[in-house]
């Protein structure tokens, strides 16, 4: 009995350009695995579509654009944050390409103000909107006032706890 080969259709994106295309690959396929550069850097400030990051060990910059991140992550960003910076380098004796910014992944927020939460009937904790120094709207609990810190979950943009 013959053995058949199977295959598997993947999704993949180019790390320079950002386009994406789909391949087939068969199980006996090879394929080159790319290994990225992982840096500890701190963001300075974004403009004009960029983010501006800085190496805290070499002080070297730099510049991302802010369309790695999700929408609702860019207002996560604080100046001073620590954030990874993936680097693409095919060539070692070319700098790397920035091609990725992950967020820690809980950061802390103070509330700028709270609105009135509309009484409940049932029993549970009470949920309230608050507005956080960033323009982030999050709900948190009853008990939470204008002035405190909370800690946001930055890839959902939820609250977690009171800091």
């Amino acid at each position: 009995m013959g053995r058949g080969t199977s295959t598997v259709k993947l999704d993949l994106q180019d790390l320079l350009t950002g386009s994406k295309h789909t391949e087939r690959y068969r199980s006996g396929d090879m394929v080159e695995v790319t290994e990225l550069d992982d840096l500890k850097c701190q963001f300075l400030y974004q403009a004009e579509g960029t983010l501006h990051l800085m190496d805290p060990e070499s002080f070297e910059m730099y510049e991302v654009p802010a369309s790695v991140l999700e929408e609702k992550q860019l207002p996560m960003l604080l100046p001073d944050m620590q954030v990874n910076l993936s680097l693409f380098q095919p060539d070692p004796d070319v700098p790397g390409t920035p091609i990725a910014v992950r967020l820690p992944a809980q950061a802390v927020f103070e509330v700028k103000e709270t609105h009135a939460s509309a009484a409940q009937a049932n029993k549970g904790t009470v949920y309230k909107n608050a507005d956080l120094e960033n323009g982030l709207k999050v709900q948190v609990p009853d008990f939470v006032n204008t002035g405190d810190k909370v800690v946001v979950d930055t890839e959902t943009g939820k609250y977690v706890r009171r800091a």
